[in-house]
């Protein structure tokens, strides 16, 4: 797994994450690690960007959900962009689609948070 970290807008308050790979057991805590480096930080808006995940084990799916609590506690959201269609049907089958906005567009995905 790889993961890089993009800070946009007009004060770079959004952070884009692009995951790459798989998230699993050997790689989970470098994935909760990024996330929490972020939030500890004080950025509350989040997007992952999943373009390039093939995979992710139920602590990976843990990890997004507390996530998601934690930005919308701070006043901030949590987006998904580029989910592949295994990702969202994943992300579906355990009904994250319901309280999570997936975007295909970054742009899209940015102006969401009407910054």
């Amino acid at each position: 797994m790889e993961i890089s970290v993009r800070r946009v807008g007009p004060s770079d308050e959004v952070a884009i994450l692009s995951i790459t790979g798989v998230i699993d057991s050997e790689t989970v805590d470098g994935f909760a690690a990024a996330v929490n480096e972020l939030l500890e930080g004080g950025c509350y808006n989040i997007i992952l960007d999943l373009a390039g995940m093939n995979y992710i084990n139920t602590a990976g799916l843990s990890i997004i959900a507390d996530t998601f609590k934690r930005t919308q506690q701070n006043r901030g959201a949590l987006k998904i962009l580029n989910a592949t269609e295994t990702i969202r049907e994943l992300l579906d089958v355990v009904r994250f689609t319901r309280i999570i906005d997936i975007y295909e567009d970054e742009e899209a995905a940015l102006q969401s948070f009407n910054l």
